[in-house]
């Protein structure tokens, strides 16, 4: 059995209006389009790295006490559309419910399977966020990408304490 952790919650769940506060994203997601998946351990979320290849990730500590949430810092700049921000947050989220970087029982094999994903996003009424996104994704993503890797990453708050990339300061 999977003992229950109450996590505090804000008063409110409006859509946050600042993007430097994810945590706020994280908890308006789950009370609007999730707030039937239990909570089961410490739920944490940040930016990291800037990757090109990767919007998220989730995992679960070694003794299944906290799941971390991480989310590419670029998806904190305004000239990335708010929907590409909130579908990776519920993104990660779907994966949590579905067994991976969570306590709760895996659901799939993998965790992409047969698009089981996207069908989630789609049952919670998350489809529009979904669609918009990877438009948005498969038209703009890369050269944005290149476009601020070529600026040395100007603009992106808390760039200079990420640890070079491949380091163990990533890996948990």
């Amino acid at each position: 059995m999977i003992p229950s952790v109450l996590i505090e919650e804000p008063a409110s769940y409006t859509r946050p209006g600042d993007r430097y506060q994810v945590r706020g994203y994280l908890q308006w997601l789950w009370h609007n389009y999730f707030v039937d998946i239990p909570r089961v351990n410490e739920v944490t979320i940040a930016y990291c790295y800037p990757w090109k290849g990767r919007l998220g990730l989730i995992r679960l500590s070694a003794d299944a006490s906290m799941t971390f949430i991480g989310v590419n810092t670029l998806l904190q700049m305004s000239q990335i559309p708010e929907y590409v921000l909130i579908t990776t947050i519920a993104h990660e989220l779907v994966h949590y419910i579905h067994g991976f970087g969570s306590p709760l029982p895996r659901r799939y094999k993998h965790p992409h399977a047969n698009k089981v994903v996207d069908r989630e996003l789609e049952q919670r009424r998350l489809g529009d966020y979904l669609h918009a996104c990877n438009e948005w994704i498969d038209n703009y993503w890369y050269s944005f990408y290149d476009m601020q890797r070529a600026t040395g990453w100007a603009g992106i708050q808390g760039i200079d304490s990420f640890p070079p990339r491949g380091s163990k300061s990533y890996e948990t």
